[in-house]
């Protein structure tokens, strides 16, 4: 009895696991993972459904702000990263710019991005995914 209690137990966390968004929050069609809930208080960019690449939500320019204000909890973060994926398979996505700040450029971050022409690359850019 108790090992089916696991099971069903473990059964009920991926569900509810595998429903949840990838992200934190969105502002401006840009979707964040919350890095640090302590000062300095710090997002990355991401990607918006549940696994990289499920939904292209990034089309055309893309400009990331170098600060973002999360409304629910009116906490202003520092952008200091994208993501690993963020923008995988943004079939739309003509060109980012990503802002002074941004220290990390995460794995695969622009895989199947087959339209895009131009991704402006910050100055302090410490490290980038292949």
């Amino acid at each position: 009895m108790k090992k089916i209690t696991f099971l069903l137990f473990a059964a009920l966390c991926l569900a509810f696991a595998s429903t949840a968004d990838a992200h934190d929050f969105e502002v401006g069609g840009i979707y964040y993972n919350i890095t640090s809930y302590d000062e300095p208080y710090t997002v990355e960019v991401t990607y918006s459904g549940t696994s990289a690449g499920e939904t292209a939500e990034y089309s055309g320019n893309v400009t990331i702000p170098a600060t973002v204000t999360h409304s629910g909890y009116e906490i202003t973060y520092s952008v200091t990263a994208v993501g690993a994926s963020a923008f995988q398979g943004n079939t739309g996505l003509t060109s980012v710019t990503i802002p002074v700040g941004v220290t990390y450029l995460g794995v695969g971050a622009f895989v199947s991005c087959t339209a895009l022409e131009n991704v402006s690359l910050p100055e302090g850019l410490i490290s980038m995914g292949n």
